[in-house]
């Protein structure tokens, strides 16, 4: 049986430090808006699953899910209340009335939770030399643009990387100001993308 959903998607990978936006990567695709309802069915994109709802209001709070190109649902309409991701392969940022406050969190292709989002500039974070950050009870660490963590979620604060390091700490103070935030530690060290401590 045919499905025939509007497709949607929030999706934009955004460059670190120009604000330019960056080519999609090969986990998730970046796609137009169609003007109406559109057939799921796409062969070219085998291995991508799309962003489904039910309603056409497509409001926060609406029914949302995933199929794949032939329209078959993987992931149940209802599961989420919101997908930012309208095509992916290995991951996808979704939220959820069940969640906690709506937090938006990284699913799988089974729709089990990867990580949390580390939010920035009111999204999740941006990729920046290949990784962004994450965050996992509270804690934030770094994942690539596959979805996979290669630096386990273990400092208090984090900054981008920028030439190949980053700033981190274990103990930190946040402090927020309006719609900004500052961070306070005396203890900051460099890491590098295997999370190896470096000068």
């Amino acid at each position: 049986m045919k499905h025939y959903f509007y497709l949607f998607a929030l999706t934009f990978l955004a460059a670190c430090s120009s604000g330019k936006t960056e080519k999609t990567t090969s986990a998730t695709e970046e796609i137009p808006v169609p003007a109406g309802y559109s057939e799921v069915s796409d062969p070219q994109r085998k291995d991508f699953l799309s962003a489904v709802s039910n309603d056409e209001t497509l409001e926060t709070g609406s029914s949302w899910g995933y199929v794949d190109n032939k329209g078959d649902t993987v992931i149940k309409i209802g599961t989420y209340d919101h997908c930012f991701t309208g095509k992916f392969r290995t991951y996808a940022w979704v939220s959820d009335s069940g969640l906690k406050e709506k937090e938006i969190v990284a699913i799988g292709r089974d729709g089990k939770v990867l990580f949390d989002a580390y939010i920035y500039d009111n999204g999740p974070d941006y990729s920046c030399e290949g990784l962004f950050r994450i965050k996992r009870a509270g804690k934030i660490g770094y994942a690539n643009e596959n979805g996979e963590v290669v630096i386990p979620a273990q400092y208090s604060c984090a900054d981008p990387f920028e030439n190949g390091k980053a700033r981190v700490t274990f103990n930190c103070e946040t402090h927020s100001n309006g719609e900004h935030t500052s961070q306070k530690s005396s203890t900051w060290i460099f890491i590098d993308k295997t999370g190896k401590e470096v000068k």
